[in-house]
């Protein structure tokens, strides 16, 4: 309910003001409330999940902690927030997890993304001390060392994750439970893409000193990230490096610094954000009636309502109109075919490979079998959950156009 109270005061004052703060403690802007509402959205979703009121409370101590991420006045306050929400989702991982392995997931998540965000902290201080503390506002922020960039980018490219930096995610979701990587992959994610966001624009002068190496890094990782999909057969981790993909796109649209690069990296992070929590979801829903998460194991488990709702959410996947998918990537590569016309080609690439692996999956999953299995099919609940994700999904960009972003 205060989370319901704070969103609609965030949708009032949004249509009086740009931006407003909250006792000059917490900022909002447009691109935040976004964030914020599919914060609120995801923590609604776990309604119709059979959960206990230790992993609900987890849940909404986890889901204020991103909340005050989204609404963070200075670097630092971000940082401090952003290392906060692993403590959450680490315990989510470790007493939830389901395999012996998840102990060592939930470490090697929290120590390397902790890690690879140290080098930020000590800028941060740094700054601190040598500019004093107006330099960590938002507003002021600003740095003249090209090669000190490295640093700020890399705790956000590890928490995203773009690929080169992904190592922990499939280890993460393969043994979280289906709210950890629903809430992993909907929201956590966009943690680094948020604040990548604020510090590329902070420092876009500095940014176009390594555009060109970051850019080609970025589109090697898109086109392997892609193609390893062609090559698994765990479902979860499939998803997971898909993911992937999706985030090193963003990433790829968010370096050309254009409006409609920005649009499209506000686009894929949000239509991602409704579309994962549902993948997995429904690698859950198969998982708890076959007791595998291999495809080729899984197949006739469902009789009628799985096939129809698998092709609506992998045709989302590689990018069906009229989903926000489809026109986040259309936004996506109009800005990157107007910075190099070569990137037309991989990003072809790109797609076709997305479709071959989604329609893979749901022939995989749709087949039949010699065996006969007797299972039940998606319960009212389930069925429920992915009617109203997939709405939300197909129609969000209308409430985008409406308030004109």
């Amino acid at each position: 309910m205060i989370q319901l109270l704070i969103f609609y005061l965030l949708c009032y004052t949004l249509y009086k003001f740009n931006g407003f703060f909250f006792n000059n403690l917490f900022y909002s802007d447009k691109m935040s409330l976004f964030f914020n509402l599919l914060n609120f959205l995801i923590f609604f979703f776990f309604f119709f999940l059979i959960l206990n009121s230790w992993d609900f409370t987890i849940l909404l101590i986890l889901s204020f902690v991103i909340f005050f991420v989204f609404s963070s006045i200075s670097i630092l306050q971000m940082y401090i927030y952003f290392e906060l929400s692993l403590i959450p989702i680490f315990m989510i991982i470790v007493n939830k997890g389901k395999q012996f392995e998840r102990k060592k997931a939930s470490l090697f998540m929290f120590f390397f993304t902790i890690f690879s965000s140290l080098p930020l902290l000590v800028l941060i201080i740094f700054m601190k001390n040598q500019f004093f503390y107006s330099l960590l506002s938002v507003e002021n922020f600003y740095l003249n060392f090209s090669y000190l960039m490295i640093f700020l980018y890399l705790g956000f490219m590890v928490k995203l994750p773009v690929f080169f930096f992904h190592m922990w995610l499939p280890k993460a979701h393969v043994e979280a439970p289906v709210q950890g990587s629903m809430v992993l992959a909907g929201i956590m994610l966009k943690l680094g893409g948020y604040g990548l966001f604020k510090i590329m624009i902070l420092t876009y002068k500095n940014w176009f000193f390594m555009k060109m190496w970051m850019k080609s890094m970025l589109l090697m990782g898109l086109m392997f990230s892609t193609a390893y999909c062609l090559i698994l057969s765990d479902l979860k981790i499939t998803i997971a490096v898909s993911s992937v993909s999706h985030m090193t796109l963003s990433v790829l649209s968010l370096s050309t610094l254009s409006k409609e690069g920005l649009l499209g990296f506000f686009l894929m992070m949000i239509s991602h954000g409704y579309l994962s929590p549902l993948l997995f979801f429904f690698a859950n829903c198969l998982y708890e009636r076959s007791n595998t998460r291999s495809l080729f194991l899984s197949k006739s488990w469902f009789s009628y309502s799985f096939p129809m709702f698998s092709i609506l959410i992998l045709s989302v996947n590689f990018c069906f109109p009229p989903s926000l998918n489809f026109f986040s990537e259309a936004v996506i590569l109009l800005s990157l075919i107007s910075w190099s016309k070569f990137t037309f080609l991989l990003l072809f690439g790109y797609m076709m490979i997305t479709t071959i692996y989604s329609l893979f999956i749901f022939t995989i999953l749709s087949s039949r079998s010699n065996k006969i299995y007797s299972c039940l099919d998606l319960t009212v609940n389930e069925l429920s959950l992915n009617l109203m994700i997939l709405c939300l999904i197909f129609f969000s960009f209308l409430l985008i156009a409406k308030l004109n972003f």
